[in-house]
């Protein structure tokens, strides 16, 4: 009896280990296909569900209108975007999985008063994601981003911009 307690038990905690992984993977293959360098991705609707909302800076946005908010920024000709994540910490039941994680994103775009000059902005946002089951794998319903940080600045002439994916 103990013995097949034991057994059930590291099932459980393996399966739960492939849900968590399959839940981040979600969540790093939704910024992979929301990337300046895959943009506009048609593939992003593999990653969120129907319903999808997203708040960022104070507004609640779902996928039509989130996209249209990035191209009246001109996001569409931003030259570079990097996302990293830490401190995930993710929560799966049988339907669900909740990620809250720290991201760093460093991004490189024309400035938009001055097309010549390239700027280098780095962010640091508190995050949170619910993810619904969708068969074998996850699909984000729920983005919660608040900004923390903020710093931009020129890229002078004489500094080399190499492009980062992610």
């Amino acid at each position: 009896m103990v013995v097949s307690v034991f057994c059930a038990a590291i099932v459980s905690f393996a399966e739960n280990q492939d849900d968590e992984t399959a839940a981040v993977a979600t969540l790093k293959g939704f910024f992979a296909a929301f990337s300046v360098e895959n943009y506009p991705n048609p593939e992003i609707h593999e990653w969120i569900t129907d319903d999808f909302l997203i708040f960022e800076m104070g507004k609640a946005f779902d996928w039509p209108s989130f996209k249209g908010f990035l191209d009246g920024a001109g996001y569409a000709n931003w030259l570079s975007t990097d996302w990293q994540f830490s401190d995930i910490r993710v929560s799966v039941s049988s339907d669900a999985a909740h990620i809250s994680y720290v991201n760093e994103g460093v991004f490189v775009y024309p400035d938009p008063d001055n097309a010549e000059q390239l700027l280098h902005e780095s962010n640091r946002w508190l995050e949170s994601v619910y993810l619904i089951r969708d068969g074998d794998r996850f699909r984000i319903k729920f983005l919660q981003s608040d900004n923390v940080t903020r710093q931009v600045r020129a890229i002078s002439a004489d500094e080399t911009y190499t492009s980062t994916s992610g």
